[in-house]
Order: structure tokens, then sequence, then C-alpha cells
């Protein structure tokens, strides 16, 4: 059987379809078991024309996860375009856009995505992905900040520097998610886990008093978030 022809597709096209294909591929059979002749087989381009878009299968990943960083900061921008609701909503819808995300979109999937984005070569993508998001979530944050303190309910003097300083304690969380991941399935797990779920209580513990409310008013939204981490398997 003949390959079917390659299409002539502008440059903006055929990056978009190697992402589509990319994005398929990773969270169907899983990043590390997907191989570059997968990808160019299943998005029927040459070497040459992958090369010329992306260079190497991690800075694909990277592309597939920019763009999925597009639209977790347009859902940021749904959330502060609600008028109606008060700021303290408007926080939590916030704060939970993360733990709804994992929980609908194939979280095992998602855990070894993770895991590979935290990978030691990765790491300078993975900071310059993070920082892509947070550039954009600063100034999101800062609008609902801004309107809690015109509400009398957040105390803090400068909300963009609050703003940072709430996403920038994401990553805290982070490695400790990291650490649980690779404790799966080991004698260190349960203990892994515990520290996961005291990571997490402790990021939003830190995030009420940034903003002066009571303690446990913000929260992950996923109250089973660690249980469904532990239970996760590796890829490997």
């Amino acid at each position: 059987m003949k390959t079917p022809a390659r299409k002539n597709m502008r440059p903006e096209d055929r990056r978009a379809q190697l992402l589509d294909c990319a994005q398929m591929l990773f969270f169907s059979k899983g990043f590390e078991e997907t191989t570059m002749q997968d990808v160019l087989e299943f998005a029927n381009v040459s070497k040459g024309g992958f090369y010329h878009h992306f260079k190497s299968k991690e800075e694909l990943l990277f592309g597939v996860l920019d763009r999925l960083a597009d639209g977790v900061l347009s859902q940021m921008a749904v959330v502060v375009s609600d008028e109606t609701s008060c700021a303290l909503d408007l926080l939590h819808n916030f704060t939970h856009l993360r733990a709804n995300y994992l929980r609908e979109h194939d979280y095992p999937g998602q855990v070894e995505i993770f895991r590979t984005m935290n990978l030691n070569r990765n790491l300078a993508l993975l900071e310059q992905f993070k920082r892509r998001v947070r550039v954009g979530a600063i100034p999101i944050l800062s609008k609902i900040l801004q309107k809690g303190r015109e509400e009398g309910v957040f105390n803090v003097e400068d909300v963009e520097t609050a703003a940072e300083l709430i996403l920038h304690i994401s990553n805290f969380l982070d490695f400790a998610l990291t650490r649980a991941i690779d404790a799966r399935g080991t004698k260190d797990a349960e203990l892994a886990g515990d520290k996961l779920q005291y990571a997490i209580d402790l990021q939003f513990l830190t995030i009420d008093r940034i903003l002066g409310l009571p303690d446990g008013t913000t929260n992950f939204g996923w109250p089973d978030a660690v249980k469904a981490t532990m239970e996760t398997t590796s890829a490997n």
C-alpha cells in the first residue's frame, strides 16, 4: 500500500497539525511510549518537515502544553469576566481551575505528562511554560484581588505583588507532587501521599493568610486528589 501523498500546508497550519497529532498521541499512548516515528506517520510529515517546526519530541510536548496554557488563561479570563459574583466566589473559581481540569481530563495520563515535564532534562522548558502561565495569570488574579479589596474581603495592600506570590506558591505544590508520583508503588508511598496532602493544605493556608482570610477559606477543590494520584501507575 502506498503512503498517501503529503499535502502542502501553510507553515502555521502544519505546526497546528503536528500539535493536534502529538496531543492525541501523548494522551492516548503516553509521552514516553510515543516515538518520533509515531508522530511522523500520524501527521504524514517528513522528518525534515517536523524539524522545521520543533527541535525534539520534548519541544513538541511543550508546544502542546503552551497551547493548553492558552486554554487555561482563557478559562481564567472567563472567571474574572463574571461581574455578578463576589470576589471570594471568583477566587474559589480561579483556584479550582487546575483541579477541575485534572479531574475532567484523563488524570492518569495527566500525571505521566506532569512527570515527564519535571524530568531534569526538561526543567528549562518547564520554567518557560510556567512563566508563560504566570505572566498571563497575574493581571487576571490581580483584578480578582482588587475587587475583594474594594469589597473589604481581602486585606492586602499591593494586589499585583500578592497575585505574583500566590501564583508562585503553586511551584511548592509541584515539588511535593513530583515526589509523590515518584514514590508510587514503593514503601515510601504512604508517607509521600501524606506529605502531598500537607503541601496542598499548607499552600491554601498560606493563601488565606496572604489575603487576611480565616484559615480554611480557600482549598484545592478536589478532596480526593491525593488518593487519585497515589492510585495511578507508572507508564514505565
